[in-house]
This record gives structure tokens, sequence and C-alpha cells, in this order.
């Protein structure tokens, strides 16, 4: 099964959408489609980010709660690792690419373009959202074959 960090970013929008890209990415891990990988730090920043008045206007206190306690239970959590710093812009950035590397994934999946500008790290290869869900599509169809 494909190993996947989503980055908080992902998550946070991914979440309160009821259609496109970022949404069916949830939607395929809900579906089993693949493995989720998350850290105390991940949901840490998401909890955070839900906070911000942009978010809270948008997504109900409760559907916050239900998607932290999906969350929790049903990606494999990870500890980072500690042996990565300064590899990306920030230390949040740094904080997922190790996330990523205790998890073994497979991909990391982010819409910041300091992490994409990387393109892979230690056997991680680091996409867009819509890249990913091509992915997953791609597989499916080999599936079929």
């Amino acid at each position: 099964m494909i190993r996947v960090v989503l980055d908080v970013n992902v998550l946070v929008s991914g979440f309160p959408a009821s259609t496109g890209t970022v949404r069916f990415i949830i939607d395929r891990w809900q579906d089993d489609d693949y493995l989720l990988i998350v850290s105390e730090h991940v949901i840490s920043g998401v909890m955070k980010a839900w906070r911000n008045p942009y978010f809270r206007s948008r997504f109900r206190v409760d559907d916050a709660g239900i998607a932290i306690a999906l969350l929790r239970d049903m990606a494999t959590a990870v500890e980072p690792v500690d042996d990565v710093h300064g590899v990306a812009d920030d230390e949040e950035d740094d904080l997922v690419l190790a996330t990523a590397v205790a998890g073994r994934a497979d991909y990391l999946v982010t819409g910041d373009k300091g992490l994409l500008t990387l393109g892979s790290f230690r056997g991680v290869r680091i996409v867009t959202p819509r890249a990913f869900l091509d992915i997953l599509e791609a597989t499916d169809t080999a599936d079929e074959k």
C-alpha cells in the first residue's frame, strides 16, 4: 500500500471542502486507497490553522473535531526523526519532512513551493495534490488491467 504524508496545508483545505482535488485525496484515504502517515506535529498544525478566523468561518468547530478524531483514529502516527534540520525553508517544513522519513512515506503531498522545489528527500517524492491524485488514478488504471 502507498504510504503518504499530507502536509498541513492539504489537510486544512481538504477536510472542509465538499469537492475538488484535495477533497478527493481525503476521500481516497477514507476509502483505504493509501496509508496516511501523521505525527503530532502535523495534527497540531492542522488544529492551529483551523483556529484561524479564515477557516473558522468555513468550518464548524464540530466538523474540525471530527476531522481531528479521524486523523487520530485512522491515520498511522509516527514520531518524526530527529536528524532533519535546515533542509526546508523553515523548521515547520523540516518537521513535515521528518514525519515522512519516519513513516517511510512514498509521497509527501503539499502545496508548499519550498518543499516542492526539493522534488524528493531521502526517497520520499514531494508532489502537488494534483500530481498525487493523478498517481492514484494511474494506480487504479493499472489495477484494472
